[in-house]
């Protein structure tokens, strides 16, 4: 059974067609990976599965069932979403924030249960922000609020994580940190589906990757499959030189030197 199934989804804003004849799949446990420049559609794709605010066409399955069969609560128990976007002004501390993903396990408006406590404190400790429990949302750093968001989404315990740039804001070290913390995610089963920049370090971690480009899919399949100087380079429309280095298993890519 595939965690997320996609097939020939179409989707954009009113007029404005963002996505074309998208099929993916991803299987549990599995880390995918989104790339592509901006514009090409990753920040609508994700969108698209959790269907906020966008126009879709298409057939989207979770761990088999039909999205449109699934309740909101449903969804919210087995999808959880780290948008590029949150509101930063929020006066709930840490603690709190990391909380509210607990709420499609409580009925109406129960108080946190011990559960709920015992999961949120997991979760802050995996993504190393439990010091900052009593902090104010909303004067933390940037890369602080995104590990926050990244322990309320854990929070979740969903079936699959969706991920929007999630290493945007954060240092190398967090960086790091954030993929070793997915590929640990992705061994209890929990399928993954990440939009990224960080070509160099996320090849060391996906499992596949889906390359968009202009609204379409341009490859799709493993780092050594995707992650080359002739896709990389068409799709950036950069010169690219791409190399995987043999000792670290990290992708190299530098830009084509001209004299």
């Amino acid at each position: 059974m595939h965690a997320l199934s996609i097939r020939d989804l179409s989707a954009g804003y009113g007029s404005n067609r963002v996505l074309s004849d998208i099929n993916l799949s991803i299987v549990p446990g599995e880390i995918c990976g989104l790339l592509g420049p901006n514009g090409a559609g990753k920040s609508t794709l994700l969108r698209s599965i959790l269907q906020i605010g966008v126009d879709v066409s298409g057939e989207i399955s979770i761990c088999g069932s039909r999205l449109a069969s699934l309740s909101n609560n449903q969804k919210a128990r087995m999808i959880s979403y780290l948008p590029q976007d949150f509101n930063p002004q929020s006066r709930l501390t840490a603690s709190e924030t990391v909380l509210l993903g607990r709420h499609p396990y409580r009925s109406g408006w129960a108080m946190d249960s011990q559960e709920d406590l015992e999961t949120a404190e997991k979760c802050m400790l995996e993504t190393d922000t439990w010091d900052l429990r009593n902090r104010i949302f909303s004067n933390l750093s940037g890369g602080e609020k995104r590990l926050v968001l990244l322990a309320s989404a854990l929070a979740q315990e969903p079936d699959l994580l969706l991920l929007d740039e999630p290493g945007s804001s954060l240092d190398f070290r967090h960086q790091l940190n954030m993929w070793l913390l997915l590929k640990k995610l992705s061994r209890r089963g929990i399928a993954v589906l990440v939009s990224t920049h960080e070509v160099a370090l996320s090849g060391r971690y996906l499992d596949s990757v889906l390359v968009l480009s202009e609204g379409r899919s341009r490859a799709f399949g493993s780092p050594a499959d995707v992650f080359t100087t002739e896709i990389l380079s068409e799709v950036f429309n950069v010169n690219l030189l791409v190399s995987q280095d043999s000792a670290t298993r990290s992708w190299v890519i530098v830009p084509e030197m001209k004299q």
